[in-house]
This record gives structure tokens, sequence and C-alpha cells, in this order.
């Protein structure tokens, strides 16, 4: 978190949802290096997310869709969530998974999204795309 962020009291939260435990792990390692609270969607499926300034989502693509509880929780608090942004773990990449994160995106009305293929091996790669959106997400 910048010092700017910590010291006006901002909070973020990863919501996230795994099936296989690569979104979760994701999600933890993203809170952790962003100063997040990680919250899984599957153990607190009543979480609020209008006492953060930002929300992160975290979902796999299952049949090119995220998952149901994540679809579920941004219809149900799209009105009251603060900013947003997007992460996606899917089995494509290139086009194909470009063209999963636009649909979901629109979908989800959110603006700020990527998708990550194999994110575990991109844990403290420097550059790597993951890493790059931990920074992203750092600066603003």
């Amino acid at each position: 978190m910048t010092l700017i962020r910590h010291l006006i009291n901002m909070a973020d939260a990863v919501f996230y949802f795994t099936k296989m435990g690569s979104t979760g792990k994701v999600a933890k390692y993203i809170a952790e290096r962003i100063g997040a609270e990680a919250v899984d969607l599957s153990k607190e499926p009543n979480a609020d997310p209008s006492k953060y300034d930002r929300v992160i989502l975290g979902s796999g693509v299952y049949g090119g869709s995220p998952s149901k509880t994540i679809r579920e929780f941004a219809e149900k608090h799209r009105d009251s969530m603060p900013k947003i942004s997007l992460y996606l773990v899917c089995a494509f990449k290139d086009k194909k998974a470009e063209d999963q994160l636009e649909k979901i995106s629109n979908e989800l009305g959110v603006a700020d999204s990527i998708y990550l293929n194999k994110p575990r091996k991109m844990f403290g790669v420097e550059g790597s795309k993951l890493e790059l959106y931990i920074e992203s997400l750092k600066k603003s």
C-alpha cells in the first residue's frame, strides 16, 4: 500500500472464489503484496464490499464465464462497490483469453481487468504479468 493510501486510511480487499486453489493462492498473494484483505466468498458469502475503497475480484473461468459466486456477488453489490478491478485465472492465453476477459469484464461492469495463465509461476518474477498487475494496483 502506498504511503499516501496508508495515511488517508484507504482499505482494499480481494474478494475471490476458487475451485482448484489457484485463484485463492493468487488472491492471497495479491492481498499480501498490496496490503489488502483477502476474502474467500465460499467462507464469507455475505461479505460487505462497501466498506472498502477498492475491490479486486478474483475468479477462475469455467465454460467461458466467471464462477457463479463471483458473478452473483458482482451483480448484488454492483452499486455499492467502489473502484473495482478483476483478475481471471484461465486455461487459455492470447486471443481466446483476451476475448473471454473482455466478455466477462463487460458482463460484470469492470473496466480494469487482466487474465492470468499459470499465475503461480509468476509469483515474484520481475516483469511477469502478475507482478506488473500488482505494481499497477499499488500505484492507483
